[in-house]
C-alpha cells in the first residue's frame, strides 16, 4: 500500500471499514467461517463486477483454502471469475462451477475473491436467479446465497474534474452535486451518498438527508432523471471548515450517485446501524421533477462515472507552524543507538496528512557521519536530491541510506511526532552531525524548520540515547496514533477498498 494514497485509502474504505466491523468476529479454538456475498442486478447484455468475503477464524487453520461459485440456479446470467482474483488459484473448466483454493494462513484472517456477473442479451427484466459460494477449511464449511436479478439498464454520469469550492476556516462552504442521466431509460429513483472529510463536514438539514455521524450523509430522491438530461440539486451542499483548518489545505470529499435499486443492494454493506442517524428537518433537496412510470429494476450498467469528487479549498489566514526537533545519542564503535528526530505542530492550524503531497518530501533526514541506519521506521524512505517522490511501496522503511524522505500525517496543533532510527557506530566521529528538515507551505517560522541530529557530542553521556527538543524517545500522539492502529483494519478491507478507490479513480473493475 503506497504511504502516499493512505489518506485517500482512508476515505475509500469508510464503507468497507463499516462492513468488517459488522461481521467481525473474535478467533476461535476450532475453526469459525463466515463468508459474506452481496446480492447482484445485471442487465442484459451488461456486466457488474462483484466480491466475495470471507472471514476465518481458529488458532487450528492449515492446509488449504477452497471457495466453489456455483452458478447452476443463475437464469438470464452467466458468472465469471476477474482476472485479479487474489491469491487464488481457480479452475473455470466445469460448467457452472469455478473452483479456487489457495494456502490457509496462520490464525485469523480475511480475504476477498472477485467475479463478475454478466446478463444475457435476451435476458428478461425482473427475471431471478442464485449464486451459490461455499467455502471450506480445516474441516469447517460455509454456504451463502446471492441473488441475481436481472434489471433495466441505466447509466448515470458526473463530471470528471473535481468540482472546486473554497471556505475560511470557522465558516462555510458550499457545493453541487450535479448528475447526468446519459442512459436510454428514465432512471425513476436515486440515492446521493455524501462521504466528507472529517475537517469540513456536512452540516445541511434536509428532510430527504440523513446524516450518520458526519461520516457520510445520505440523500433520497423520488423524482425521475430523464434520458439525455443533466440535474443539479436545489440547493448547495453546505460543509463546515474546521476552525483549526490549514489555509491553502485542500480536502476532498464525495457525492456518490446511485441508482436507488443498486444503492437498496449496497446499503447492508454500510452497517448503518452501527451509526446513529440524524435525519434532516428542513425543506428537502430536490432534483428536476418528472412525471412517474411504472418500470421494473434498474441497474446503473457503468457505475465508475457517477462518483463525483468535490475539493474544499481552505481560505484566510490560518497557517501551521511546523518545527523540526533534533536527537542526540552516544556510542563505541560497533554498538547501535536510537535518535528519535521529531516534528511538532506549533499551530494555530491543524497539519494534513496529504499536504506534501508533491514532487519532492516536506520533509528531510540526513544520517550523522560514521554512523550505518540498521533499521528505520516505516514512513521514511531513502531520498536524495532529484529523486523519484513518492517512492515505491518497497522502498518504505529501508535501511542503509544516507538521506530519508518521511510522510507527514494529520497533527493537531501542539502535537509531537517522531520518526525512530537505529543506527550502527562504524567509527567515532566527534560531533558527528545529521540534521531533519521540515518545509511546508505557509510556514510563518522558517527559523525553526532545521534542527541536529547529534551522535558523540561532546559532553554527552554514553549509551543508548534519543530525542529532541521535548527530550527522551518522543511518542506518537495524535491522529496518528489512530492511523496506525487503525492498520489492521485497513489491511483486512484493502480487498474491498481497492474496488472502492477503483471506483472513484474511474478505474473501471474489470472481470
Amino acid at each position: 500500500m503506497s504511504i502516499k494514497t493512505a489518506r485517500r485509502l482512508f476515505a475509500g474504505v469508510a464503507a468497507a471499514g463499516a462492513f468488517v466491523a459488522a461481521t467481525a468476529f473474535p478467533a476461535y479454538a476450532a475453526p469459525s467461517l463466515q463468508l459474506e456475498a452481496l446480492d447482484a442486478l445485471v442487465a442484459p447484455n451488461g456486466g457488474t463486477g462483484t466480491l466475495a468475503f470471507l472471514y476465518a477464524g481458529g488458532e487450528e487453520l492449515a492446509g488449504k483454502i477452497s471457495i466453489v461459485i456455483d452458478s447452476s440456479d443463475l437464469k438470464g446470467a452467466r458468472v465469471d471469475l476477474a482476472p485479479a482474483a487474489n491469491d487464488w488459484l481457480c479452475d473455470a473448466d466445469t460448467g457452472t462451477l469455478i473452483r479456487c483454493e489457495q494456502p490457509a494462513p496462520e490464525g485469523s484472517f480475511s480475504t476477498t475473491i472477485g467475479y463478475a456477473i454478466y446478463g444475457d442479451p435476451d435476458a428478461q427484466v425482473g427475471t431471478e436467479g442464485s449464486i451459490t459460494l461455499t467455502a471450506e477449511i480445516a474441516g469447517g464449511k460455509v454456504t451463502k446465497k446471492s441473488v441475481v436479478t436481472i434489471a433495466e439498464a441505466s447509466d448515470l454520469r458526473t463530471q470528471e474534474e473535481p468540482l472546486k469550492t473554497s471556505g475560511d476556516p470557522g465558516g462555510l462552504a458550499k457545493a453541487n452535486a450535479p448528475v447526468a442521466n446519459v442512459g436510454e431509460s428514465t432512471v425513476a429513483r436515486t440515492v446521493l451518498v455524501i462521504s466528507p472529510d472529517w475537517r469540513t463536514p456536512y452540516v445541511g438539514d434536509f428532510s430527504n438527508c440523513v446524516n450518520y455521524m458526519d461520516a457520510f450523509t445520505i440523500c433520497k430522491f423520488d423524482q425521475p432523471l430523464a434520458p439525455g438530461k443533466k440535474y443539479q440539486l436545489s440547493d448547495d451542499i453546505p460543509y463546515a471548515v474546521a476552525k483549526t483548518a490549514r489555509t491553502g489545505a485542500v480536502f476532498p470529499t464525495y457525492a456518490d450517485w446511485y441508482v436507488a435499486d443498486d444503492w437498496k443492494i449496497l446499503e447492508g454493506s454500510w452497517a448503518l446501524d452501527s451509526y446513529e442517524p440524524k435525519p434532516g428537518k428542513g425543506e428537502p433537496l430536490r432534483l428536476e421533477e418528472l412525471a412517474n412510470a411504472s418500470r421494473g429494476p434498474q441497474t446503473d450498467i457503468n457505475p465508475y462515472d457517477s462518483f463525483l469528487q468535490v475539493d474544499v479549498e481552505i481560505g484566510g489566514d490560518n497557517q501551521a507552524d511546523f518545527t523540526a526537533r533534533g536527537a542526540a545519542a552516544a556510542g563505541a564503535a560497533g554498538e547501535i543507538v536510537t535518535v528519535v528526530p521529531a516534528v511538532k505542530n506549533l499551530g494555530p492550524a491543524d497539519l494534513e496528512t496529504g499536504f506534501d503531497e508533491a514532487e519532492k518530501p516536506a520533509l528531510r533526514i540526513t544520517i550523522p557521519e560514521g554512523t550505518t541506519v540498521t533499521d528505520a521506521t516505516w514512513d521514511c524512505a531513502p531520498y536524495t536530491n532529484g529523486g523519484t517522490w513518492p517512492p515505491d511501496d518497497e522502498a518504505w522503511g529501508q535501511a542503509g541510506a544516507r538521506e530519508y524522505g518521511c510522510a507527514v500525517w494529520d497533527q493537531f496543533a501542539g502535537n509531537t511526532y517522531g520518526y525512530e532510527f537505529k543506527l550502527k557506530i562504524d567509527r567515532v566521529v566527534a560531533d558527528a552531525v545529521g540534521t531533519i528538515t521540515v518545509k511546508s507551505e505557509g510556514d510563518p517560522n522558517a527559523g525553526n524548520d532545521v534542527a541536529e541530529i547529534v551522535i558523540n557530542g561532546t559532553g554527552e553521556g554514553g549509551g543508548n540515547g534519543g530525542g529532541g527538543g521535548d527530550g527522551g524517545g518522543l511518542p506518537v500522539t495524535g491522529p496518528q496514533a489512530t492511523l496506525i492502529a487503525s492498520a489492521g483494519v485497513l489491511l483486512v478491507g484493502a480487498g474491498v477498498a481497492g474496488f472502492i478507490v477503483a471506483r472513484r479513480r474511474r478505474t473501471r473493475f474489470v472481470a
